[in-house]
């Protein structure tokens, strides 16, 4: 029977090694507030690529790419994220540039909570923030 060179041996325990020490110290437990920025992103997603030129102005302008966005489509269309329709859109390029709110948490006017201004930007505000907020189109 024949063994492996030793070179080989070590290789893989190197290998064996990096893999276990990069898989990193993340208990899976969530940043505070994550999963509803992620939704908001997923929202400006929609919207922008639905957009073709003009804002959305009703859910149904979203239906198509549906399936690319589930989450922020889902989030729309129980309510869960309310739509200023027909807010226009920014590029990134603007982000900071006299952006409105384009979407909202539905808690958010009495809570506060996070909103999607209109160049993408995901920022929590508070009720009063939110209320003295630049804002446009239709709920």
């Amino acid at each position: 029977m024949k063994f492996f060179p030793k070179y080989l041996v070590a290789g893989f325990g190197f290998c064996l090694v990096l893999g276990l020490g990069c898989s990193g110290s993340n208990t899976g437990q969530a940043v505070p507030g994550q999963e509803q920025q992620l939704i908001l992103q997923d929202v400006s997603d929609l919207l922008h690529t639905s957009a073709g030129g003009r804002p959305p102005s009703k859910l149904a302008d979203l239906h198509r790419h549906e399936q690319n966005f589930p989450k922020g489509y889902a989030a729309i269309k129980s309510g869960d994220v309310v739509v200023l329709w027909g807010t226009p859109l920014q590029g990134e390029g603007q982000v900071g540039s006299n952006e409105t709110i384009i979407a909202y948490e539905k808690a958010v006017p009495k809570d506060g909570g996070f909103v999607l201004l209109s160049a993408g930007t995901v920022k929590k505000m508070s009720p009063d923030e939110f209320n003295a907020a630049p804002k446009s189109g239709k709920k």
